[in-house]
């Protein structure tokens, strides 16, 4: 077989570049520290590397969602911590307020203090976050929650908590709307007036000095039981005869009496006890002092009450002159202590939620962490270079390439001519 010249050359120089192609390759997996360079040099392991990369990408983002929702918490609680702070300091200006020594005078001064404290609430409800975010007003985040319009504040939030996903499966909230938090929301869990369970109230005209408690639940399958009997809405009237030495309870559905079971067994005509618990349908409270011949108290079940309207009532209370008995002022200071027990006792829950969920995103963080570095792991084994291998075929590629350079030029060099004698 005859083999041109032009042959001869053509495959050194075919060699050579091929040897130099090789060369180059793994002089660039050396360099990027990479075995693949490109889809081509192993299309199975580029998109499983693809695949686990964008897992990277979605699980970091998931990351940067838990950072900007720790911030978030992280502030809702310091302020939920002020806010418990100044309902402490309603309550001990209320105590002090409900005290014979006090006057009119001092009662308006201490009244004047609450009025700023409570200012103060409200700002606290309106806090913004570091996009100037509202925290308080779920998905209006935009809109100012709260808003004072003639010494009432009506909330101008919605009830909807703020998500984020956390990941590919969880979501967790980052705030809670101002109505459940601050109350005034027929929502689970939202603030009541009086225990939460039921309110006492006296007449406004009463004329003795009776003074009722807030009074408790000691059966409350007895009490729902009571709650459920009626169509409308559950009053109890505590009205005293004899010159307030017996009461009579009765109880009435929407306004009208009501006789049967389980209301037809309630006290008539009992004798009257200052401080003495009266019981009846699964509740308890006590009446001091000295009511008058036709006083009259009204039981009825707990409402719908924002902290704002329970502290301004007590303000609304203390503001006004006390004639020759301190029950009406008494009254208002002893509702609106078991009202402040309960709106502490209730930012106190939040903030046990919002604990929480800093506690869930600090181990979905965690969690998150653990997954990239098994996926950057898992990447590696399929991407990343073998040094040792690499440099061990660099050293064999460059022997391989010597010698074909120098095959090529003794090659090169040979000619018919030199052996023409």
């Amino acid at each position: 077989m005859r083999i041109s010249t032009s042959h001869i050359f053509q495959n050194g120089i075919d060699v050579i570049q091929r040897q130099q192609a090789e060369l180059s390759r793994t002089q660039n997996q050396l360099g990027t520290g990479r075995r693949i360079l490109s889809p081509s040099d192993d299309p199975s392991g580029s998109v499983q590397a693809l695949q686990f990369e964008s897992r990277i990408d979605q699980t970091k983002q998931f990351q940067r969602n838990g950072g900007l929702a720790e911030q978030r918490l992280r502030l809702t609680e310091v302020t939920l911590a002020s806010v418990g702070d100044g309902l402490q300091r309603i309550r001990e200006l209320s105590v002090k307020a409900n005290n014979a020594t006090e006057t009119d005078e001092t009662r308006r001064y201490i009244a004047g203090e609450m009025q700023q404290v409570l200012n103060g609430l409200v700002d606290l409800a309106n806090t913004r976050d570091a996009n100037g975010e509202y925290l308080f007003a779920g998905y209006k985040s935009q809109t100012q929650p709260f808003v004072t319009q003639g010494g009432e504040v009506s909330y101008q939030g919605d009830d909807n908590a703020r998500q984020v996903d956390i990941s590919p499966v969880r979501k967790l909230a980052v705030g809670d709307p101002g109505n459940q938090v601050f109350g005034d929301a027929n929502v689970p869990g939202a603030l009541k007036d009086g225990n939460g369970t039921f309110l006492t109230v006296p007449k406004e005209d009463n004329a003795g000095s009776g003074v009722i408690s807030s009074g408790d639940v000691v059966d409350r399958g007895a009490w729902q039981n009571a709650v459920g009997a009626v169509s409308g809405e559950l009053e109890y009237k505590v009205t005293f005869d004899n010159d307030g030495e017996t009461f009579s309870i009765e109880a009435f559905d929407n306004g009208a009496g009501i006789t049967t079971d389980p209301f037809d067994s309630l006290p008539t005509d009992q004798p009257f006890q200052s401080g003495e618990a009266i019981e009846f349908n699964g509740i308890s409270f006590d009446i001091k002092g000295t009511p008058a011949d036709g006083d009259e108290f009204t039981i009825r079940p707990s409402e719908p009450q924002s902290l704002f309207a329970g502290v301004q009532n007590i303000i609304d209370a203390l503001q006004s002159p006390v004639g020759t008995s301190t029950a009406p002022v008494n009254n208002a200071i002893n509702r609106g202590l078991s009202e402040l027990d309960n709106a502490l006792g209730h930012v106190l829950d939040t903030r046990a939620t919002v604990g929480a969920r800093l506690n869930a995103l600090e181990n979905q963080d965690n969690l998150n962490q653990d997954q990239i570095l098994q996926l950057e792991t898992t990447i590696s084994e399929i991407r990343d270079l073998d040094y040792a291998e690499a440099i061990s075929r660099f050293n064999l590629q460059q022997v391989g390439l010597q010698a074909a350079q120098q095959s090529y030029t003794q090659v090169a060099r040979l000619s018919l001519f030199d052996y023409i004698r």
